[in-house]
């Protein structure tokens, strides 16, 4: 990591600070893991993809859904960081660990290149594959369907054990 980037990350965690205290971060983070969980299960289908390749609209919906979890997942970090400084909690300890791996390995930049590729895949099928030719067009959405599913319930998966997470900690 860069030193700009561990110096933007510092200043956006010490200016969070102050705003998480004010809100309920808990509802907040409960809201957006249910509209991800509703978001996801579209993604997963191919008409889902469909429609995030060609709608410009959901396509800018669904990436800043992805910015205001990841937003606040930065806030919950700096919240536990704060409170179990100085204590040793499974349960922090687990929460931190979990929004790192969201944080780094799924970052909206990752999950945006994803589905530019199979963006780029779903054009490849609509031009190449003819519906009423029936198997091959099937097996290819069926194949592009595994991919989407593979990856959006993976970070599926990290939201909603973040959001477990912090119903178990004492953030008051």
């Amino acid at each position: 990591m860069s030193m700009k980037r561990l110096f933007a990350i510092t200043l956006c965690l010490l200016s969070f600070s102050s705003f998480a205290q004010d809100e309920d971060i808990v509802a907040t983070i409960d809201d957006l893991t249910i509209k991800w969980d509703k978001q996801a299960e579209a993604l997963q289908k191919y008409s889902g993809m469909k429609y995030y390749c060609t709608s410009e609209k959901y396509r800018t919906n669904t990436i800043e859904l992805l910015d205001r979890i990841h937003h606040y997942d930065t806030v919950l970090y700096n919240v536990v960081s704060e409170k179990y400084a100085d204590v040793k909690d499974k349960e922090a300890t687990a929460t931190l660990k979990d929004i790192l791996t969201v944080e780094t390995d799924y970052t909206t930049p990752n999950f945006k290149a994803f589905l530019k590729d199979e963006c780029e895949r779903f054009a490849e099928i609509e031009e190449k594959y003819d519906k009423s030719s029936g198997s091959d067009y099937y097996k290819e959405v069926e194949k592009l369907e595994k991919e989407l599913a593979k990856y959006v319930i993976n970070v599926t998966k990290r939201i909603d054990l973040i959001d477990e997470h912090v119903h178990h900690l004492k953030l008051d």
